[in-house]
């Protein structure tokens, strides 16, 4: 455990100077519209996305002074489950590449995501998503200690996942997402999933935000939901193995 608030500490350390840098980058940006495709932005969209640029992307970003996605993202994409960061590895690349073009376009906020999803093309934006698609991170050896669970609600979690709420009228997740949180179609994976962003999406949507355009979704899904089921989803998802690059193929959310 000494171990484990350690990291943590750390990480929040590095937060706090990412915020720094992010603000920097906020104010430098242009207050609406994202980046401008440049003249090797116009390939064909069904050309194969450049995976090597992507990894780019992710190490070094596209503005000079500013850090790349692997700053919060990691670099093989494990996310940084205690900071809420989410894991990116083995997410469909179109619905990675939808919620860029989400926060770029203003339809989903964040302080953090939206300048830099502004900084990319949509060729930029390709490349990153295919590239945080194909790996393959593991998940934390500690993840349940990040959300802590009361005895016996993890195995809520396996329930509510699997079969749904009962009389609550709650729908298994498993019947979107996946048996194995491996995500279906539209459906983006659950599977080792940072446990504490879960639990603010859930906690979000049961506000009744949307989100993004496509949240009105799971707004009407976790109407029924209560806070300790949405502890014990959230913890059992991110127990899940989230191996396996490409697990969530399939189109955007």
């Amino acid at each position: 455990m000494h171990g484990l608030a350690g990291r943590i500490q750390a990480r929040r350390r590095r937060v706090r100077a990412l915020a720094i840098a992010g603000a920097c980058l906020l104010a430098g940006m242009p207050a609406h519209a994202p980046a401008q495709p440049s003249a090797q932005d116009t390939q064909p969209a069904a050309e194969s996305p450049d995976v090597a640029a992507g990894r780019l992307i992710a190490e070094r970003g596209v503005q000079a002074g500013h850090v790349g996605c692997a700053a919060c993202h990691m670099m093989n994409g494990a996310g940084q489950p205690d900071m809420a960061i989410p894991r990116l590895a083995g997410a469909a690349p179109a619905y990675l590449q939808q919620q860029l073009s989400f926060f770029a376009a203003g339809k989903r906020t964040s302080f953090w995501m939206t300048p830099f999803a502004r900084a990319l093309t949509p060729q930029q934006m390709r490349a990153v998503a295919a590239y945080y698609a194909a790996q393959s991170a593991p998940v934390e050896a500690d993840a349940e200690a990040l959300v802590p669970v009361p005895a016996g609600r993890h195995a809520r979690g396996q329930t509510v996942f699997e079969t749904g709420g009962g009389g609550a009228g709650v729908m298994p997740c498993a019947g979107c997402h996946g048996p194995a949180g491996q995500g279906m179609g539209p459906f983006p994976p659950l599977a080792g999933q940072s446990a504490p962003y879960v639990l603010g999406q859930l906690r979000r949507w049961k506000r009744g935000s949307d989100r993004d355009p496509m949240g009105k979704i799971m707004v009407m899904e976790v109407r029924g939901m209560n806070d300790a089921d949405m502890q014990a989803v959230a913890a059992f998802v991110q127990s899940l193995s989230g191996n396996g690059p490409g697990s969530g193929s399939g189109n955007a959310q």
